[in-house]
């Protein structure tokens, strides 16, 4: 049966072209193929009780390439691409890097949600019929969204947020929405996607210059300022996290300041939420490749070019030093009241409309449609 499904596909390689038996079996074969994933990745994660923490048998974290490889040789890379499955893997693995004791269980969250998800995406694409791949001139690279398909996703999203944002106003609700990442992640274009239709007298955008000196050693009350009145929604691009990762990393804060920020932080934010700030904090994330490809984009851009900054240059050899601090800000800074929302966004457009969807699913406004609210497992990781 499987060597009569692979002959398949090496004929037709769309979900869109497949009749309804060869998409039953692709549902099929491709989750016994994940299962196997699952057990062989769970089966290496083991909970120390002398030390109290998870350890690994034999890797510490899934070797993305190499799984990508053998799934596109089974599944082709058609479908590997249309399910976003590089996404997922990416999602399994910022959950082996926090060694949190739920581990194992978040592990078994993330493969039931994507099973979920898939199947359900998987009748979509056959029902609906065959979405061409999209090359954006504009943004130098392609989406497994087709134009049509994005625009329309987008529109019906669009219209769920000014429901939020009448919600917002009508009931002096205060909404902050943080936007941290590495560099070239698509911090900036999602914002402008949040707001493209919504009525300005109702939203900020706070996008703050180089620190005084006074600002740097009175850090919270340098944003406090800039913090939603009742009624408004305030997007920060780049917000205070600053000192939890670029500041450090690019040594543009003392290790005291650094420690400061680190340990107070969380007590901060919670007062915010006690008085009522309805607080999101997003992480964007890309693979180094992806940076250094939309860095080269912007460079050669005759739009885009005043983008590329001399800081962006000394970024791309901080990398793994960026990847420390984060990781530090994740495992100190997110909390039950506070999470960390990783966005993975190698594809710009899946990773803003699923941005979008998020918000929208963690407030609960009027008249919301609760179908237009529900984001892809595979882009969202919630860092509980």
């Amino acid at each position: 049966m499987l060597n009569k499904f692979n002959n398949f596909l090496r004929e037709e390689l769309w979900i869109e072209d497949m009749d309804k038996t060869s998409v039953d079996t692709l549902k099929k074969n491709l989750q016994f193929r994940l299962n196997e994933y699952r057990t062989s990745i769970l089966s290496n994660i083991v909970y120390n009780f002398e030390t109290n923490k998870i350890e690994f048998k034999e890797f510490d974290h899934i070797d993305i390439k190499v799984i990508m490889r053998e799934l596109v040789n089974e599944f082709t890379e058609e479908v590997v691409q249309e399910l976003n499955i590089e996404a997922f893997l990416r999602k399994l693995n910022q959950i082996l890097e926090l060694k949190k004791r739920n581990t194992k269980r978040k592990f078994r969250e993330a493969f039931d949600d994507y099973y979920k998800s898939i199947e359900i995406r998987i009748d979509q694409l056959h029902k609906t019929g065959k979405v061409e791949d999209y090359f954006d001139e504009f943004e130098g690279e392609g989406s497994i969204l087709g134009s049509r398909q994005y625009e329309v996703e987008k529109y019906r999203i669009q219209v769920e947020l000014l429901k939020l944002q009448e919600w917002v106003k009508k009931n002096n609700k205060r909404v902050a929405i943080v936007f941290e990442g590495r560099d070239a992640a698509g911090k900036g274009s999602t914002i402008k996607r949040f707001i493209e239709y919504l009525d300005p007298k109702g939203f900020n955008v706070v996008a703050l210059e180089v620190p005084s000196e006074e600002e740097k050693n009175n850090w919270f009350k340098r944003y406090e300022q800039y913090l939603p009145k009742q009624g408004e929604i305030t997007f920060f691009d780049r917000s205070w996290y600053n000192r939890a990762v670029v500041e450090p990393a690019m040594e543009y804060c003392t290790e005291e300041q650094y420690q400061e920020f680190m340990n107070n932080v969380i007590d901060w934010e919670e007062k915010l939420i006690r008085s009522g700030v309805i607080l999101i904090k997003f992480w964007f994330s890309i693979t180094q490749d992806k940076q250094v490809k939309r860095f080269e984009l912007r460079q050669n851009s005759p739009l885009k070019y005043w983008k590329f900054s001399a800081n962006d240059s000394k970024v791309l050899d901080k990398w793994e030093i960026i990847g420390n601090f984060k990781r530090q800000m994740f495992q100190q800074t997110s909390s039950r009241l506070s999470p960390w929302v990783i966005i993975n966004s190698n594809d710009k457009k899946i990773g803003r409309l699923n941005a979008m969807r998020y918000v929208l699913s963690v407030v609960d406004y009027s008249e919301k449609d609760n179908e237009i609210c529900k984001y892809y497992p595979e882009v969202v990781n919630i860092l509980l």
